[in-house]
């Protein structure tokens, strides 16, 4: 087995098919917004809302950015949905992850909502479709009187 006929070149196909950076932007905001409050639950508790946002923020950043990678036609909501979570992360949680997760978010939220899928190349779509290079030409009967 080569190099081309495996893992890489499927991960090749998934990465060029959907807006993987965009997704991977978004989910790593949701990481670092997510990491920041990582502590005993007992002091989760005593940090209060903090804290409690910071996980529901992390949460919905990752489920948007994993919805980005594997339902592509749904981009554009999680997009948006993830750019607002990444703006409300500032005020609610501990500025937005020391400010690197909120702007993680936000741009990768807007590079998968700006994303544009490849249209196949004319020779590969007669190849799926199995057409030739010819012309198709139809005759029509004239009408008799």
């Amino acid at each position: 087995m080569t190099r081309d006929d495996g893992v890489f070149a499927r991960f090749r196909r998934f990465r060029q098919t959907r807006p993987f950076w965009g997704g991977l932007f978004v989910i790593v905001a949701g990481v670092i917004i997510g990491y920041i409050p990582l502590g005993p639950i007992s002091l989760i508790i005593h940090a209060g809302r903090g804290a409690i946002y910071g996980y529901a923020i992390a949460v919905v950043l990752i489920a948007m950015g994993l919805l980005i990678w594997f339902m592509p036609s749904q981009r554009r909501l999680a997009a948006i949905v993830a750019v607002v979570a990444s703006l409300l992360s500032f005020p609610l949680t501990n500025l937005g992850g020391f400010i690197a997760g909120m702007m993680w978010g936000i741009v990768g939220g807007a590079m998968a909502f700006g994303w544009i899928p490849d249209k196949p190349s004319r020779k590969m779509r007669k190849a799926q479709d199995g057409r030739s290079d010819q012309p198709t030409v139809s005759v029509t009967k004239p009408a008799s009187a």
